[in-house]
Parts: C-alpha cells; structure tokens; sequence
C-alpha cells in the first residue's frame, strides 16, 4: 500500500462528497495490487489516507469496530455520513437550477 500523501495514495476531501466514490474505487484497487483481503486491514487503510478529523469520524462508526461488519458494510455507512456522495444523486437541484439558467 502506498504511504499517505504519496502521490499514488487515494485522496479524499471531506468537502467534496461526490469524490467518495472514486476514493473508495482507487482503495479497492490499491487493495487488489497489494493483497490486502483481511477487512480489519482494509478499514484501517480507508481511515489513514484521510485527514485526522475524517479519521475520527471513520473510526468512530459502529462498523469499524465491529469485527463482524464487512468493509462494505463500513463503506455504506461512511457514505452515509455524506450527503451527495451515493450513487443514485449525482446532481443536485442546484445543479438542474444552474443547467436551466444556463439554456433560458
């Protein structure tokens, strides 16, 4: 696994929700080079590529601790955590608002 802050290591910027999705994608990936299957290992990993006060955050979360929660338990409920980051809300009304001022 890369260190944190090398420039391979995924990134994560708590204002910016809708990246969530990538990082958790380039973690994967980095897990997949590396070998890293064991999910304690894993959620550990997904908290040190953050800043400090994510990574409390992070940690602070049920399914972190939880030996029994799967790592992708642990990724919905980060996601959880942020507003605009799933899947199915890629824009939001601002968004729609800005594409119709934009074309009127």
């Amino acid at each position: 696994m890369p260190a944190r802050g090398d420039r391979s290591a995924p990134q994560f910027d708590p204002q910016q929700p809708r990246e969530l999705r990538r990082f958790f994608a380039e973690l994967d990936f980095a897990f997949t080079r590396a070998g890293v299957a064991d999910r304690a290992v894993q959620k550990k990993h997904a908290c040190r590529y953050v800043d400090v006060d994510t990574a409390d955050l992070w940690e602070s979360i049920s399914q972190f601790a939880d030996e029994n929660a799967t790592y992708a338990d642990f990724v919905k409920a980060v996601h959880a955590l942020y507003p605009g980051s799933e899947e199915e809300r890629k824009w939001s009304v601002a968004d729609m608002d800005k594409l119709v001022g934009e074309r009127s």
